[in-house]
């Protein structure tokens, strides 16, 4: 190794350990700094590195400058780092354990001594995966030669933007993570504001996103809907507008038990619990409001039992009136809304992978549920298809997009082979239990339920026992 190879080197030395006192700035350049570079005199590395898997108190990542030194680096529990040179054995053998990506780069190192102090210029160029990244570190003895560089001002017409704390730019993501995105999160938020309430079930995750931004703009527009539907609810208690209400509660509920992950876990918890709670609480009113509808096409419901519902369809447009005044209510969309722009969870990882990887999660899952129903099967197993299912709808319906709409379709179509009978099935038992209710909470144990009772719960059965046996041949594919 020459004696300016190895000075280079003790200084990457230097800045992995930090035992350098250097004021450091980090920028993102666009590709025309190579026309600068040309007319400059540089020294150049070439450069392997890659992260091994991890253990819980060791991590580490492995180094090559081309052509043969092998540097090897240990983090403890505490963040600090250990270096080691290696052999070329050692670091062929580890490289087979990598983890992410190997990021290969040329370093492009500039030193400027001249009225300056020394400050130090490292242009890294990407290459393979990260082809047409470019970042530059520079470092200061001391903020005034900073201030006065005129380096550094000859520069500005190639920086894009500072990235000092910029994570998805760190050598762990560029390794780990997808090729860095560039877009204004806040400017996704302000356009979800820009569409009115009532049409935001047709606003779109923008594809291009990470994962952890995609769904906080989708819990973003969840908010916003369940303010709106909420506000015109108490204007006017409409049976559609609650349908609409529940819908929302049980949607978010379920991005936050599936992306869960991605926030505080207290507030995940009680989040979840909270929009549960209220989606089960109106449960009981929007069965009133079908019973009332349905009562209107069957001529045989007496005038007491019309009379006993519409009393506590009264009395129940008070509670969730109430409930949707309460300041739990208003506190979950508040603290909901506050997280959403929290990124102490921030996961560099694109939208469309990680959402194509959680619904097949979620498909295998379901396929081990119907696997099951072969040894037969009873109110509590459907029940758990039933969730399941549900759960994959809201991920279909959100994500269709993101999905492939063909794919997502086919999945949708077989799957309502069983949704629509279970869910119909569901709604019979459930309404029975509503109807048992209402004539015990009338005291009058001779009210006729029967005229509104499920007629055909026998016939459903069999549909869901076929629909069973169909899905079992079944594999879902994204």
């Amino acid at each position: 190794m020459s004696i300016l190879k190895t000075y280079i080197t003790t200084q990457v030395f230097f800045a992995i350990i930090g035992t350098m006192n250097k004021i450091q700035r980090k920028f993102l350049l666009s590709a025309d700094i190579q026309r600068w570079l040309q007319k400059q005199i540089f020294t150049l590395d070439k450069i392997e590195q890659f992260y091994t898997k991890t253990d819980e108190n060791r991590a580490g990542y492995y180094l090559k400058y081309f052509p043969d030194t092998y540097i090897k680096i240990i983090i403890d529990s505490e963040g600090k780092e250990a270096l080691q040179h290696i052999k070329e054995g050692e670091y062929i053998s580890q490289a087979k354990n990598n983890v992410g990506r190997k990021v290969l780069k040329k370093n492009y190192t500039v030193t400027v001594a001249k009225g300056e102090g020394e400050s130090v210029f490292v242009f890294s160029e990407y290459l393979k995966g990260l082809n047409g990244l470019y970042i530059l570190e520079a470092s200061f003895e001391e903020a005034k030669f900073m201030r006065e560089s005129e380096t550094l001002e000859t520069l500005q017409p190639f920086i894009l933007k500072e990235i000092d704390k910029d994570e998805k730019y760190s050598d762990k993501s560029l390794a780990l993570c997808i090729k860095p995105m560039e877009y204004n999160l806040e400017k996704e938020f302000e356009n979800i504001d820009a569409f009115e309430a009532a049409n935001l079930f047709f606003w779109q995750v923008p594809s291009r996103i990470y994962v952890r931004d995609g769904v906080a703009l989708l819990l973003y527009k969840n908010l916003r809907l369940l303010h709106y539907y909420k506000m015109n609810y108490q204007g006017k208690h409409f049976s559609a507008t609650l349908h609409r209400l529940r819908v929302i509660l049980r949607r978010t509920a379920t991005i936050l038990e599936t992306f869960s992950d991605f926030f505080n876990p207290k507030i995940q918890h009680f989040s979840t619990n909270l929009l549960s709670r209220y989606y089960e609480e109106t449960k009981f009113l929007r069965y009133l409001y079908f019973l009332e509808e349905y009562s209107g096409t069957r001529e045989n419901v007496s005038l007491s039992f019309y009379t006993t519902l519409k009393s506590l369809i009264s009395e129940e447009e008070m509670a969730v009136t109430q409930m949707l005044l309460s300041q739990p209510f208003v506190h979950l969309i508040q603290i909901l809304t506050r997280e959403l722009h929290d990124q102490e969870f921030e996961q560099y990882k694109p939208l469309k992978k990680e959402v194509k990887k959680v619904v097949r999660e979620h498909l295998e899952a379901f396929e081990i549920l119907l696997a099951q129903t072969k040894e037969g099967y009873d109110e509590k197993m459907l029940e758990r298809i039933y969730r399941a299912m549900e759960t994959l709808q809201t991920l279909l319906e959100d994500f269709f997009h993101i999905i492939g709409e063909k794919e997502t379709q086919m999945i949708v179509d077989e799957m309502n082979i069983l949704l629509k009978p279970l869910r119909e099935y569901r709604n019979c038992k459930e309404r029975g239990i509503i109807l048992n209710d209402i004539r015990k909470q009338s005291q009058n144990e001779t009210l006729n339920i029967t005229p509104l009772l499920c007629e055909h719960e026998a016939e459903l059965k069999e549909r869901i026992e076929d629909s069973l046996k169909l899905l079992r041949s079944s594999r879902f594919y994204i």
